[in-house]
This record gives structure tokens, sequence and C-alpha cells, in this order.
């Protein structure tokens, strides 16, 4: 605060803020990771430079101000409001379907409601694809109808598939038994014949 008077002894006032006990305004930066993973990298500034060893000891331990959804519980991470706390709510329980569905019913009204902003984030940040029928009603999105929807449509898709696997494995399971068939008449035949020139 010395090179603060001293520099400013033309105007008195911004000395008289600071000298008058007036508290500064607090200024600090938050990192949100965006992942269900664990944060890969340091906590603290002094990690992150590259201080010869004689200086950082003079040097002021900063930890990272981090949120971090793998590090921190559905309920704390709730705590950064309706917007924010749902992407992160989401973002920690997505790499598991039955967590996701359990906090989908637990924070209903939450995931009902979400702005487009959060949905989009999501999107971003997940890369799971809801269906783009989901209506934008009143200016939110009912993420628990999109995700519904979304399960619905892999379900359909997964016994699409399985049953085209299923006619594709029966179709070639007949071939061979028609195969087999064709070679036991073939072979029948033979024998008739060897039987009948003996």
């Amino acid at each position: 605060m010395r090179n603060l008077e001293y520099k400013n002894r033309d105007q008195p006032e911004q000395t008289s803020m600071v000298l008058n006990g007036k508290k500064l305004p607090l200024v600090t930066t938050i990192v949100i990771w965006l992942s269900a993973e664990p944060w890969p990298g340091t906590k603290n500034l002094i990690e992150m430079l590259e201080v010869p060893e004689e200086y950082v000891m003079k040097l002021p331990y900063y930890p990272l101000h981090l949120i971090e959804p793998f590090a921190l519980t559905n309920e704390e991470l709730m705590k950064y409001g309706p917007e924010v706390g749902t992407v992160l709510v989401f973002i920690k329980n997505s790499k598991n379907q039955y967590q996701l569905n359990d906090v989908l019913k637990k924070y209903e009204a939450e995931f009902s409601n979400a702005s487009p902003l959060a949905y989009d984030w999501i999107y971003a940040v997940t890369k799971i694809e809801f269906d783009r029928k989901i209506k934008i009603r009143n200016g939110v999105i009912n993420m628990c109808e999109a995700i519904i929807q979304m399960q619905n449509s892999s379900r359909n898709e997964g016994f699409k598939i399985g049953k085209n696997e299923g006619i594709r494995i029966g179709e070639m399971r007949g071939k061979t038994k028609g195969i087999e068939i064709g070679r036991n008449q073939e072979l029948g035949k033979m024998a008739v014949k060897l039987g009948s020139v003996n």
C-alpha cells in the first residue's frame, strides 16, 4: 500500500480510500474442470511456474481455485446454482448410465428446467447426442425428457442391430444346415449306388 500512497499523492481520494481502512474488492481466478476424470495438473501456482529453487520459499503459495466434478459430491456441485450445478453434476455422472439415471431422478426439477445454454454446454463437453426434436418451452429444455428419448432411441437401435444380427446368424446357420443336409443326401445316393454295384 505504500507504493499506492506515494504514487498517488496528487489524488488524495484514492490514498484516503486505502488508508482509511476500506477493503479492496476480491478478485480471484476459478478454474472449472469440465471432465468426469480427475484433474491431471498441479493445484498451485508455484508448481506451474519454472522458478529457481532459491526463490520458491519467497513466493506466496497460491492454490488453484479448482472446481473439479470428480472430487466433489453431487450436493456440493449443485451449490453452484441450477445453471452451472446441473451441468457439473451431469458431467460428473456422464460415464455411468445408472448413476446418471439416479441423478436425473434426484434432481428432476433442475434437469426438467435446463436452459438452452446448459443443454449446449453439456453436449459440448460430453458429446452425448440428444434428440434434437426436444422443444424449448418457456425458455427451458426438459433434459430428463431428452435423455429418456435418447435412451429409447439407443435401445431401439440396439434392438434393430440385434434383430439384423440374429437374421444374419439364422441365415448362415440355415445355409450351413442346408449344405450339411445336401451332402448327407449326396452321400446317401452314393452309398445306394455303391451298394447296387456290389
